[in-house]
């Protein structure tokens, strides 16, 4: 009976990745099976580099969360870089499976505006599906680079636009016409490099008194649209595989320590303060995808 090592079985995960089909990937996982890696079979026999990695990535998991419970988004955006410091990249993106998904229908739920945000948000929640399924499918066709720095800059300049006096505002009679573009366009963005919120950031920036609670209710409820078929994708391809879903399970509880202790963060921020947060997200978001254009 072997020990189980993190490091061993984030070297395993890597190199299955690494024989992974293009085109049949979805946000950079494969169709690959881990059919390895059976947890229970393995007695667990944790090293002093093992111990490291589960104590960075609890506290980038935590961090990750004390976000997402403020603001309501960034949750991937920081944690997924801290990660891959110590994990391969995919896996990292992989252990935020569960997370997200549990995140964001708690957001939604405990608002209790999720009725009205059915009912105000459904043209981008639909589109976001659609477009997901067509950034998908032409994931192996679309030239990277150019995609990266194109939305970048586009994301770049709606933060500096917002945070002006010249900020752009959604009349009621734009609101649902504008949210079947923004989704779309979110979910094409996201099915091919992952970054869905970038675009429903600036689309729920751009409606006018939406507050800091009504956003994150908002943000979440449509964030479901994003991570839940993504979640269901990565099972379908056998990514999130027995040991896998264990390990984005477990990463759930450091996720929600640091959410419920955001949430506390914001009801002490002032709407003000919260929207300026919000285009510091948005701003790291555009350079972000600058920097994966750049870096190859």
């Amino acid at each position: 009976m072997t020990g189980f090592s993190l490091m061993d079985s984030a070297a395993d995960i890597k190199s299955v990745m690494s024989l992974a089909n293009h085109r049949a990937m979805l946000c950079n996982f494969s169709h690959g099976r881990f059919s390895d890696f059976v947890f229970y079979k393995k007695s667990i026999r944790m090293t002093l580099a093992d111990w490291f990695i589960v104590g960075w990535c609890g506290i980038a998991l935590f961090f990750g969360g004390l976000i997402k419970g403020a603001l309501g988004v960034g949750t991937p955006l920081l944690t997924v870089p801290l990660m891959a410091l110590v994990l391969p990249p995919q896996m990292a993106v992989v252990l935020m499976a569960v997370p997200v998904v549990v995140a964001n229908v708690w957001q939604a739920f405990k608002a209790k505006q999720i009725k009205a945000a059915v009912s105000r948000f459904w043209p981008p929640f639909l589109t976001i599906l659609i477009g997901t399924y067509f950034g998908v499918a032409i994931l192996a066709d679309i030239d990277d680079q150019s995609l990266f720095i194109v939305v970048g800059a586009i994301v770049i300049s709606a933060a500096f636009f917002q945070g002006s006096s010249f900020k752009f505002h959604l009349t009621p009679a734009l609101e649902k016409p504008a949210g079947f573009i923004f989704g779309a366009a979110s979910g094409l963005i996201g099915g091919l490099s992952s970054l869905f919120g970038p675009m429903l950031i600036i689309y729920l920036l751009s409606i006018p008194n939406l507050g800091k609670e009504r956003f994150v209710a908002s943000m979440s409820f449509l964030y479901i649209a994003c991570v839940v078929p993504w979640a269901v994708m990565l099972v379908l391809f056998g990514v999130l595989d027995q040991r896998m879903a264990f390990l984005s399970t477990v990463s759930v509880v450091p996720v929600m320590v640091g959410l419920i202790a955001g949430e506390k963060l914001r009801k002490r921020m002032s709407d003000e303060r919260f929207q300026r947060l919000i285009l510091l997200v948005l701003l790291i978001s555009g350079f972000t995808m600058l920097w994966r254009a750049f870096s190859g």
